[in-house]
C-alpha cells in the first residue's frame, strides 16, 4: 500500500492529477461526487467510531441510562452539586450543556467491585445528572474518575480508543455503542460521559465540551 492510501480523501483525489482528454469534465464530476460521499462517511466514522466491547464502563452506562431516574428532582446546579457532596462526598458540579436543561441527580451503578476474594460483589454508584431539551431531546451524564476506574477495572473499564482520546490536549472521545451516542471528556481528574439516543444532542454536547 502507497502512501497515498492513507491520505484523506480530498488529498488522495488531488494526488491523482488533473483528467486529460475528452472526458474530463465527466471523470471530474464523477470524482467530485466519489469525495462528498467520502468525506460525509469518513466525518461520521471519525466522530462516532462504533464500540460494543463486553465488559465495558461505557456500555454499563448506555444500559443504566435507559433505566435512570433521578432520587431528586431540580434544576438548580447548586443542590444537585450539594446533593453528591452529601450522598458520595465528592465535589462535582454538574456540566453546563447549552441547549439542555438540568432536571435531576442521582446516583446509579456502573459496575461491581470485590473487596476480597470471599466478599460478594459491591455495586459501584457515579453520580449521574438528568438533562432535558427542545423535542424530547434527554441526556444522562455519568461523573467519575481515574481512580474509580482502577477500582472497577478488573470487571469494567474504559474503551482504549477513550483512554487515548482523554489524553489529548482537547479530552473528548466520542463513539456510538449499541444504537446510542456516547461522549466522554475530562475536566482536570474528573471523567464525565454524556449518553444520548439522540444524535443532534449528541454533536451540541460534543461540541460544547470540546472547546
Amino acid at each position: 500500500m502507497s502512501d497515498v492510501d492513507h491520505l484523506p480523501a480530498f488529498d488522495r483525489v488531488q494526488s491523482q492529477g488533473e483528467p486529460s482528454g475528452t472526458g474530463a469534465p465527466v471523470l471530474l464530476r464523477v470524482a467530485l461526487a466519489l469525495l462528498v460521499l467520502g468525506a460525509v462517511g469518513w466525518a461520521a466514522a471519525r466522530w462516532w467510531p462504533s464500540d460494543t466491547a463486553t465488559g465495558d464502563v461505557l456500555v454499563q452506562m448506555t444500559t443504566t441510562a435507559r433505566t435512570f431516574r433521578p432520587d431528586l428532582v431540580t434544576v438548580q446546579p447548586d443542590e444537585a452539586q450539594a446533593y453528591v457532596l452529601e450522598t458520595l462526598g465528592w465535589a462535582v458540579a454538574p456540566p453546563d450543556l447549552p441547549g439542555l436543561a438540568l432536571v435531576g441527580v442521582g446516583l446509579a451503578s456502573v459496575g461491581t467491585v470485590r473487596a476480597s476474594s470471599a466478599s460478594a460483589p459491591v455495586e459501584v454508584q457515579v453520580p449521574s445528572f438528568r438533562y432535558e431539551g427542545g423535542d424530547r431531546q434527554r441526556a444522562t451524564v455519568f461523573a467519575y474518575d481515574y481512580i474509580l476506574l482502577d477500582r472497577i477495572g478488573d470487571s469494567y473499564d474504559l474503551p482504549s480508543g477513550t483512554y487515548a482520546g482523554l489524553s489529548e490536549p482537547t479530552p473528548v472521545d466520542s463513539r456510538v455503542i449499541e444504537g446510542t451516542y456516547v461522549v466522554t471528556w475530562r475536566r482536570r481528574a474528573m471523567i464525565f460521559s454524556a449518553v444520548t439516543e439522540d444524535e443532534q444532542t449528541a454533536d451540541r454536547i460534543r461540541q460544547a465540551v470540546g472547546v
